[in-house]
């Protein structure tokens, strides 16, 4: 077996509707831009780095879209699930909502792509002790929902900013997400041994090694932060969103995601960024999926 460090790449299948619903934007009609646009380009540059992914995928278009993630489970890629519906706040819904969005989502998944799903992503990380007791119970096997830095307390203020409608930012538990474990871990208080496999940080700071942390600081300080992730010898969980590879004006986006961080800039500029970020982690890391990690019993 290979001994070097893993890493996974994971990208969050966000549609365009849902992004507008997290900036309080609920008159958006379902949109399919991603799966036309940004998945085929995502599936062609994970082939041509040669590398496997994770695409945490909402199940509300599992069907419709089982196709393509037949494909991308045949090419060696993991579907997880990032719930039904994508509704935020999540981990406020009541108990009956909360496991519909959880066991339908893991359900629909599961029979579109033709492989069991095992993970979860919740929308936003937002988490709770409630919230993972129920993903476990669902029968998941992994979460990737942590999010451990001081840094998501201003994501979140910067999320209120952009929002049309000024509803609460701490619905989640920032702080337990703030200062939990960083590297993966099994959770001693869910009943099934749960893992977490928390969003990378730096070891120190606990600077986000996260893809749209780079549209938000100078290229040297996200480059300084990688290297430290890559030095540490941690796993690296590396993650973005498929809109990384949206071009708001050639895709024909609805204008009124240009509030989203990376909207503004131009496609093969953020593919080219984005490239060289999964190149450099490629070369020094083994890069596989979370199903890999816990199959091969080198997840935590």
């Amino acid at each position: 077996m290979n001994d070097r460090p893993y890493a996974v790449f994971s990208c969050d299948l966000d549609t365009v509707d849902r992004h507008l619903q997290g900036y309080g934007i609920d008159d958006a009609p379902a949109c399919d831009r991603i799966y036309r646009a940004a998945v085929p380009r995502l599936l062609e540059l994970f082939a041509e780095l040669g590398v496997p992914g994770v695409l945490f995928v909402i199940a509300r278009d599992a069907h419709a879209e089982r196709a393509l993630w037949r494909d991308a489970a045949a090419a060696g890629h993991e579907i997880a699930s990032h719930s039904l519906t994508h509704t935020q706040p999540f981990s406020t819904l009541d108990d009956e909502r909360l496991h519909t969005e959880l066991a339908e989502s893991r359900a629909r998944l599961s029979e579109a792509s033709g492989v069991e799903v095992i993970g979860f992503r919740a929308p936003a990380w937002d988490v709770t002790e409630r919230v993972l007791a129920m993903i476990a119970d669902c029968g998941y096997r992994y979460d990737a929902s942590v999010f451990p830095t001081p840094v998501l307390i201003a994501s979140r203020l910067a999320a209120y900013r952009r929002s049309a409608h000024k509803g609460s930012i701490f619905s989640m538990d920032l702080v337990g997400h703030a200062f939990a474990p960083a590297a993966p871990h099994r959770l001693r208080s869910v009943r099934n041994g749960l893992i977490e496999f928390p969003i990378s940080v730096t070891r120190w700071l606990r600077l986000p090694v996260y893809h749209t942390f780079s549209y938000f600081v100078p290229p040297w300080l996200f480059a300084r932060g990688l290297r430290s992730a890559l030095r540490s010898g941690r796993p690296l969980c590396y993650e973005f969103h498929a809109a990384d590879l949206l071009d708001l004006a050639h895709d024909g986006v609805d204008h009124r995601l240009d509030r989203h961080p990376g909207m503004q800039v131009p496609l093969a500029a953020k593919r080219a960024a984005l490239r060289d970020v999964l190149a450099t982690i490629a070369r020094e890391r083994r890069i596989v999926t979370y199903r890999q990690a816990i199959e091969e019993g080198i997840a935590a």
